[in-house]
């Protein structure tokens, strides 16, 4: 079994900020170092971006499309992947649009949306109620 001990940083141990290399790499260095690569790709692009890209589409169309969707921003993703407005379904979503068409096509100007919502339940109602049966006769 694997036991645990408890070892103490010898009072050498580098401080925070301190290195223990003074001939290490100066700050900055990582940043210019990109900047650098950054430059000459763009140069490369300049010269021969498009034909490499056209070869790339014809020999290796996957990994062309892995490259492309590396580049394409990620809050894209999220918009496509957006659901109807109110979680509904799809085919909700058109008949609630299609609900709205009508209306927007047959109400008069300037008619409160309130009294649309009113003549639609009492139509409605009007369509679908259920007769009134007579009373069995005692």
């Amino acid at each position: 079994m694997n036991k645990q001990t408890n070892r103490q940083l010898p009072s050498t141990a580098w401080k925070p900020g301190q290195s223990g290399n003074a001939a290490g790499r100066p700050p900055g260095a990582r940043q210019k170092i990109a900047e650098k690569l950054i430059a000459d790709i763009a140069e490369v692009w300049e010269a021969c971006g498009k034909e490499v890209l056209m070869r790339l589409a014809i020999e290796e169309p996957a990994k062309l499309a892995t490259i492309a969707f590396g580049l394409v921003p990620k809050d894209i993703f999220l918009n496509v992947a957006q659901a109807a407005p109110g979680g509904l379904e799809p085919d909700e979503w058109a008949t609630l649009r299609r609900v709205l068409d009508i209306i927007q096509a047959t109400a008069p100007d300037g008619v409160a949306p309130s009294l649309v919502f009113e003549t639609i339940e009492h139509a409605l109602r009007s369509e679908f109620a259920r007769p009134i049966l007579s009373p069995p006769p005692y």
